[in-house]
């Protein structure tokens, strides 16, 4: 279990062909209720007023732990080896989840 300030790393997803969508490392800071996730387990998190793992990554943007797989930087660096590995940003993931939650 991460304790607050380590150093983490935050995996969006797989793809079927085996890419890993990865939105980068950070700092594992605290858990709140999610405050700027769009959809899915983050939104209904927010509206019941659920902690979730906040994640401050390098960039300074948040992602929080329902919205990614996350783990030590150590043991994400180990996942992300010899992978294809897209780096993707967690505001472009969010409005395109907005936009299919409107549909």
């Amino acid at each position: 279990m991460a304790k607050m300030g380590d150093r983490v790393g935050a995996i969006l997803n797989q793809d079927d062909d085996g890419t890993i969508n990865f939105l980068g490392y950070g700092v594992y800071e605290r858990d709140e209720v999610p405050s700027s996730a769009a959809g899915g387990m983050a939104k209904s998190l927010r509206e019941i007023g659920i902690l979730n793992p906040k994640i401050v990554l390098d960039n300074g943007k948040v992602v929080w732990g329902c919205e990614c797989w996350w783990g030590s930087e150590k043991r994400v660096a180990e996942t992300l080896k010899d992978q294809k590995v897209i780096n993707v940003d967690i505001d472009t993931v969010r409005t395109s989840w907005r936009e299919s939650d409107a549909h």
